[in-house]
């Protein structure tokens, strides 16, 4: 099985003696299962079927449910008038419109919504059920091969945003050297121009001062060096984008939305981190293309289960 979208769309369609029944189910992400059902009070018996059914497949998400019956021109062939209903519909109607001549009378339409007014084809609660669970079948087929077809879509994208973010990495990595050379220099030169101040009003400084002041320099470049190394970073970084592949790769994995939602979070600690020790304008523009890709990865799998 591949990992499905949250979002998915299926519909069905069946005719049958009393007419067509129309059955559609959307759903959209949210962090827990929600299902809204909108049946017609006569099928409310069908909810907790169709709830059952869509948990054995929806793990996440917000499902709406819609099921109708729209009466077809051979289904209404087979309905009659009972004359007795009739009877007594018109009947109250004439009372009705003596005792408030000031109510418009009942028209044709009106007279055939009262209840009992039309016999129509009737089923039982057993063919019902058969008719429903086909139904139901059918959408849910159609509503899943959209989940996945979307899913496989989402993820598409998100391994695309993997790949670019790999290649920044690669990228940041081959600058870090060069970076962090120039750092030093520029360090080195400070610390010299610092601390050579010291013996401005000293004649000839002493070579043993002189070792002193080398070593002071070497010690401060080593430290800074240290602070603005990001090759742990851009390690862990890795590490997170494989973990992502793998996930993807895993078929079966259950809620992959929610791993790579958590290592979206982590890489972005790590493009964080790059960005605040980067040494150079262009590492800087790297850190801010990796949230902007990682940001968009973060996007994508909150649709996914």
């Amino acid at each position: 099985m591949s990992h499905p979208s949250m979002t998915g769309f299926g519909t069905a369609n069946l005719d049958c003696p009393v007419g067509r029944l129309a059955l559609e189910i959307k759903s959209v992400n949210s962090r827990y299962f929600e299902f809204n059902p909108r049946l017609p009070d006569e099928f409310r018996w069908a909810e907790q079927r169709c709830r059952e059914r869509l948990q054995q497949t929806v793990g996440r998400g917000k499902v709406e449910f819609r099921f109708s019956l729209f009466r077809t021109e051979s289904s209404l062939s087979k309905t009659q008038i009972n004359a007795a209903s009739l009877a007594s519909a018109l009947r109250l109607s004439h009372e009705i419109r003596q005792d408030h001549p000031e109510i418009a009378p009942f028209s044709v339409s009106d007279l055939l919504k009262l209840p009992g007014v039309l016999q129509e084809s009737e089923l039982s609660q057993e063919q019902w059920i058969d008719l429903f669970d086909i139904l139901l079948t059918q959408a849910l087929s159609h509503f899943t091969t959209s989940r996945i077809q979307e899913g496989e879509r989402l993820l598409a994208l998100i391994t695309d945003r993997i790949n670019q973010i790999e290649g920044l990495a690669s990228r940041a990595e081959s600058l870090i050297p060069l970076a962090i050379a120039h750092q030093q220099q520029r360090l080195a030169d400070k610390l010299r121009e610092a601390l050579g101040h010291a013996f401005v009003n000293v004649a000839s400084p002493t070579a043993e001062q002189l070792i002193a002041l080398e070593d002071r320099i070497r010690q401060e470049v080593a430290a800074f060096s240290l602070r603005i190394d990001i090759a742990e970073e851009i390690d862990r970084l890795r590490s997170h984008l494989q973990a992502a592949r793998q996930a993807i790769a895993q078929k079966t994995a259950v809620g992959i939305g929610k791993r790579l939602d958590f290592l979206t979070q982590e890489m972005n600690r790590e493009a964080n981190t790059l960005g605040s020790k980067s040494a150079s304008t262009d590492l800087s523009n790297i850190s801010i293309e990796l949230k902007l890709l990682i940001e968009q990865i973060r996007e994508q799998v909150q649709n996914l289960e």
